[in-house]
């Protein structure tokens, strides 16, 4: 019998954000759930979503002789892990059907899930038709366990050589079924069509051990443990053995076939773009130090000592680009290491920035990060202002200093700390009128790549503290 409209209105009130109106709806649809119940022989459900968005409440029972049930479940919680027919229903608003799952009993179960909408067409609810599919279960787990009887395994597959029944469903990849002494003994469809690419084989009769160079059916079950790649002409096909025992001896084997032939071309694609990606890094690379060195031709030219301290800031900034593709030219062209980066570029910028007679030491500390090479130029930008700006207006002319990378992902988020133990930032510092480099920096986190940037001092160490979000390759 259906659960009576009262309950279920009670029910929507307490466990869902459902209005009157909606209410009024399922609550005629319940009406309807004995009929239902009667004609398919099944139980019939009625469900909504509760509050939490997630799991729904179960508002309406009806069934016919043989209920799953051995007492009602309405007011009972459907929780999206047991039944995930339901949750699916809810997350499309599309018609589920045949989905596995287990009932508030323990019992596995079929569901059917059909949406319930409102007149605005909006979904309300699903009404659920489940099926014991117990019998069902117990057969495929009789059938799993006969598959991992070599006894039985070994005498069902050789049979199938002589009926050719069922083959053409295994494992859906080309299949030759060899003897013991290594000849082909049937062949689906899908491997006689490829096997002729590599000798000829097709025929029942053929030794398909010599056309893989083996020189037995044991060296080729050995060989062919795991999968392996042979090339035939233009074509490439992946081969794995699958032994064949009977009474404790090698019978034969069961090859699968793959065509990857159009697989192993993209590789190729790929190897070849990513080879001419490192050629051009290379010569981006080169490119800008023929642009560092002709600026500092123009800067020797000179006499203003303002002029030549601008030029190499801006010589600075082009070398940690060039840096930055000089790392490309060795790591991934789509990703980089941030932190092999920080270090790099660290090393670099205070081999050329040290004074005579003074020691600075480097640290980089943290996280492996990856990120987007679109994202790497900027950071790199960023890393080389900050150094410098450490060296210059923290450190200054001290015969010692230290300046240390520290890096960090929380939650998407990267934090790059960089550490000098130079004099303290004044607490009025202006980021955009005092210091270019700095507004640089301001710029490349905050405008293009939606993070922040703020300096300052804690026992001792100036820090200059950036974050922002990890970006995909593609939005990259």
């Amino acid at each position: 019998m259906a659960e009576q409209g009262s309950v279920l209105r009670q029910l929507c009130l307490q466990y869902t954000n459902l209005s009157i109106a909606d209410i009024d709806e399922l609550e005629t649809m319940a009406a309807k759930l004995n009929f239902i119940a009667e004609l398919t022989g099944t139980d019939i459900f009625i469900d909504a979503m509760s509050h939490n968005g997630v799991d729904a409440i179960v508002l309406a029972w009806a069934y016919s002789v043989g209920s799953l049930y051995r007492s009602s479940v309405v007011g009972e919680m459907a929780y999206a892990i047991s039944e995930p027919a339901v949750y699916r229903a809810f997350s499309t608003g599309k018609i589920v059907r045949n989905i596995r799952g287990v009932s508030q009993e323990g019992v596995p179960i079929a569901q059917t899930v059909v949406p319930l909408l409102n007149i605005a067409g909006n979904m309300i609810g699903v009404l659920i038709m489940e099926k014991d599919i117990s019998a069902e279960i117990h057969q495929e787990e009789q059938v799993e366990f006969l598959s991992r009887t070599a006894e039985y395994l070994s005498q069902t597959l050789m049979a199938f050589t002589t009926t050719g029944w069922g083959w053409e469903e295994w494992l859906g990849n080309g299949i030759f079924v060899l003897n013991h002494k290594g000849q082909v003994t049937y062949t689906n469809k899908h491997a006689a069509r490829l096997s002729g690419v590599f000798g000829g084989v097709d025929a029942r009769g053929s030794n398909l051990i010599t056309a893989l160079s083996f020189d037995s059916v044991h060296d080729l079950v050995e060989g062919l443990k795991s999968p392996r790649n042979f090339e035939f002409g233009d074509s490439c096909y992946m081969f794995q053995a699958h032994p064949l025992v009977t009474a404790g001896e090698l019978s034969g084997c069961v090859i699968s076939l793959q065509d990857i032939t159009e697989l192993r071309q993209k590789e190729r694609e790929l190897d070849m773009q990513s080879a001419i990606i490192q050629e051009i890094n290379h010569r981006v690379k080169n490119t800008l130090q023929n642009v560092v060195s002709l600026l500092r031709l123009q800067m020797h030219r000179s006499k203003f000592k303002t002029v030549q301290q601008e030029f190499t800031a801006c010589i600075n900034r082009i070398l940690s680009i060039a840096r930055v593709h000089e790392v490309f030219a060795y790591q991934p062209w789509d990703c980089i290491n941030l932190q092999e980066l920080a270090e790099y570029i660290l090393t670099k910028v205070v081999e050329s920035h040290v004074l005579p007679g003074q020691k600075i030491k480097t640290l980089v500390q943290g996280q492996n990060i990856i990120i987007p090479a679109g994202q790497a130029v900027p950071v790199g930008l960023v890393l080389n202002e900050l150094i410098i700006n450490g060296l210059k207006h923290g450190i200054k002319l001290a015969s010692y200093g230290e300046i240390h990378i520290y890096v960090e992902e929380k939650e998407q988020i990267v934090y790059l700390s960089v550490f000098n133990n130079g004099c303290e930032v004044l607490p009025a510092y202006d980021i955009v009128k005092n210091k270019l480099g700095l507004y640089i920096v301001r710029l490349l986190i905050c405008e293009q790549l939606g993070g922040s940037f703020n300096l300052l001092h804690e026992e001792g160490w100036t820090i200059a503290r950036v974050s922002f979000p990890v970006c995909s390759k593609e939005e990259a």
